[in-house]
Formats: structure tokens, C-alpha cells, sequence
């Protein structure tokens, strides 16, 4: 999910990060403006790739013969629906895939070892499981889009279609992804660990079962690669994924189909890359590091600082202590 702040390297035991003499390495709650910028370009590049595959590989408006939303998937059917899991799946493997290849196995994997953050390397045990829930995630991503698809093609709930194509509003939503797709980032990531809260007087935490049951999986990739970006549990990628609802319920109808796909676009390649353990040529960041290391600190990202303004946010080690409850994940995962 992240593409801010290089992380340093981390030393070959796997969990002291090296430190500038001078400046010891911290994450910061908010954005630069050079990390806002790409953002907006992340943001553009993935909506330039659901254009490719709404317009070309599904053949654009046709409401016999384009993408199903336009109107072949009023009913449901295997002529539409197969071909939106293949283009998922296959786009999975090709990115993430593609992208451990190169950085893992590839005859440039020696030279880059030295960017790795982790110094040690996943083993191929954990590649398989990666790569199977990745692959689950992103079946799951189809059944999202091709419910999607549906409800457009029959106008339910509110649904329909803009007469026009790509109008300014809906550049603007896609390019401005990053700061409604976070948020739900946060708020589901957030949901996945300890409330920390007392619910009507009792201390059931059902945080903590989610995470216990469900989220623990995804910590499971302790040296992530790319396959590790959306390695969940089947819940967790199911709530994940659900991010093209959010401008369908929040931003003045209609909502353009190329809005959700880019979304679905932006929640796989994102989280990919930024999972794949490399400072360069890879996108991994301390932000994050800090989350997978200690659990109970950095939900979001800092485009949009809710860790920041929920108390959540740590900039180093010492500030996770800070915010700390009983019942926390770490103590969750030792239990496991």
C-alpha cells in the first residue's frame, strides 16, 4: 500500500535498521510535497490501465460487445464473468509475479541484494503462500467488480451510467484516489487489529478475533516480497477490496466504472509494490516497516495522516510504547 519514505536497510539479522551517524532514521505523519506528486502520478498511472482495460481489452461502451457494466452483465454469465477473473488473475501474476522474478530470482537479483532491506531472504515456502492468497485476494477483487458490473448494467440502487465518457470530474476523482482510498485503507486496516475500546461494559474485543483469525495472516509474510501485498485471509481481502464503493456512496452519482476499476487497480499494484522489501528499485518505507515490526502503530500512510490525528502514529521504536494497550496484536501473535 505504500509508496512514501525509503526505508533504510535493515541489517542482516533481520531487525536493526541502520542509522545515518547524524540523523537516525524516523517516519514522519505527513507527506512532502515531492510524495504528494507521487501519489497524483501513482494515481494516474493506474487509471491510464483501467482506461487500457476498459476500452481495449474489454472493447469499451458497447453495450453488446464492451465492458459488462455498460450493459452485457444485466444478467450473469460466463461469456463476461470469465474473462474479468482471467484479466485479474493473470494481471496478479504478471505484476506481482513479474516483479519478484525480477528482484528475487532474475540474473540482476545479485546485483540489487544490496537494496534489500531485509538482508535474508523469504523462503520458498513463503513465496507459495503469498502468491496462493494473492491469488485468492484478487478472485475475490473479480467478484466485487463483476457484482459491480451487474448493478450497473440493471441500474440497482442507485446506479447508472453517465451519458458522457471521461468528463473533468472524473479525472478529478482519479486523480485524486490516494486521499478517499486511504482513508478506507485505514479504517478497515484499522478495524483488523484490537479496538483497545469497552464495548457496552464488557472487554469482548472483536479486533481482537479479527485480527486473531483473520488479519494474523498477512503478518505471517514476516520478510514480504510483492506477493505478500495482498497475501490475506479471505475476509480481510473481501473488506479490503470493497474500496470502489467508496465513490460510489460518497461522490455525487453517476460514478464512471473506470473510478471503481482504478480502484481495484490501485489496491493490488500498490500494495504490491509496496511490499516487495527493497528500497530501490522497489518502494518499500519505515512508515510501514514499523507497522509490520510492532503491530499496534502506523494503520495508514501519511497522504492523509488519520494515524496522526487518532494517536496511532510512531516515528520510531520507542514511540510505539506510547501507544500501547492491554490486548494489543503483539501479544496476540506471541499467543500464536
Amino acid at each position: 500500500e505504500f509508496n512514501v519514505l525509503a526505508a533504510s536497510r535493515i541489517a542482516s539479522n533481520g531487525s536493526n535498521i541502520e542509522k545515518s551517524p547524524s540523523s537516525p532514521l524516523v517516519a514522519h505523519p505527513f507527506c512532502s510535497l515531492r510524495d504528494h506528486a507521487s501519489a497524483f502520478a501513482g494515481a494516474m498511472r493506474h487509471f491510464l490501465l483501467a482506461l487500457f482495460c476498459m476500452y481495449v481489452i474489454h472493447g469499451g461502451t458497447d453495450p453488446l460487445h464492451g465492458y459488462p457494466a455498460f450493459g452485457r452483465a444485466s444478467s450473469f454469465k460466463y461469456e463476461w464473468t470469465i474473462p474479468i477473473f482471467a484479466r485479474n488473475i493473470i494481471g496478479t501474476w504478471l505484476i506481482a509475479g513479474g516483479w519478484d522474478w525480477f528482484l528475487y530470482f532474475s540474473p540482476w537479483s545479485k546485483a540489487l541484494s544490496k537494496y534489500k532491506m531485509n538482508h535474508s531472504y523469504p523462503s520458498r515456502s513463503q513465496f507459495q503462500h503469498d502468491a496462493f492468497y494473492t491469488t485468492l485476494a484478487s478472485f475475490i477483487a473479480s467478484c466485487i467488480e463483476i457484482a459491480l458490473c451487474y448493478c450497473w448494467a440493471n441500474q440497482y440502487m442507485g446506479f447508472s451510467i453517465p451519458r458522457s465518457s471521461i468528463t473533468l470530474s472524473v479525472l478529478v476523482q482519479a486523480i485524486t484516489l490516494p486521499y478517499w482510498r486511504h482513508p478506507h485503507f485505514y479504517f478497515v486496516h484499522r478495524l483488523m487489529h484490537p479496538w483497545k475500546l469497552k464495548i457496552l461494559g464488557s472487554s469482548f474485543d472483536p479486533g481482537y478475533y479479527l485480527y486473531k483469525y483473520a488479519h494474523s495472516l498477512h503478518h505471517k509474510s514476516y520478510n514480504p516480497t510483492a506477493f505478500s501485498g495482498t497475501s490475506m485471509h479471505p475476509i480481510e481481502a473481501t473488506l479490503y477490496y470493497t474500496a470502489p464503493l467508496v465513490p460510489i456512496i460518497f461522490f455525487p452519482s453517476p460514478i464512471h466504472p473506470v473510478i471503481s476499476m482504478t480502484a481495484i487497480i490501485d489496491c493490488g499494484i500498490s500494495a504490491w509494490l509496496g511490499h516487495d522489501g527493497f528500497q530501490w528499485p522497489g518502494s518499500g518505507d519505515f512508515y510501514h516497516l514499523l507497522h509490520h515490526q510492532h503491530y499496534d502503530c502506523n494503520y495508514g500512510t501519511p497522504h492523509v495522516p488519520l494515524d496522526y490525528w487518532f494517536g496511532t502514529f510512531a516515528a520510531c521504536k520507542g514511540d510505539v510504547k506510547k501507544i500501547k494497550w492491554d490486548n494489543s496484536s503483539e501479544a496476540c501473535a506471541k499467543k500464536n
